[in-house]
């Protein structure tokens, strides 16, 4: 028997435990027709799916998420064609941004507590001298 696949909620997409999902399927979990896919994909050139050995279109879970917020932008928002373009343009800058700012973090993170650890070996030793 074959497994649906439904939307949670308005802005939440249930996924099926699969690498690729055909557009169909796509359709399905989006609630668009299969043609508006294949449009927002002539549109926007961040969505790119793959083709399969017989040329069919399959999408990832990112491919999805992406044509999620594509509609988001466009359905619930109400931007046009060229103001979503701008705007998803806008969400990678922030994005890579955030990415940036979290690697750094984390890289600061890491000195801070290789210091420490140094100076609990020192503090260890003085410690040990007092003795």
């Amino acid at each position: 028997m074959k497994e649906e696949v439904f939307a949670k909620t308005e802005n939440e997409v249930d996924f099926q435990e699969k690498m690729f999902y055909k557009i169909g399927e796509v359709s399905q979990i989006l609630k668009v027709k299969s043609f508006v896919i294949r449009y927002w994909e002539s549109e926007f050139k961040q969505l790119r799916p793959s083709k399969n050995g017989t040329g069919q279109r399959v999408f990832r879970k990112k491919d999805i998420l992406l044509l999620q917020r594509i509609k988001e932008l466009l359905y619930e928002e109400l931007y046009t064609i060229p103001g979503a373009k701008k705007r998803l343009q806008k969400d990678q800058r922030e994005t890579k941004k955030a990415k940036t700012i979290e690697g750094k973090s984390t890289k600061i993170r890491q000195k801070l507590q290789n210091h420490k650890s140094k100076l609990i070996e020192i503090k260890k030793f003085l410690g040990s001298d007092s003795d």
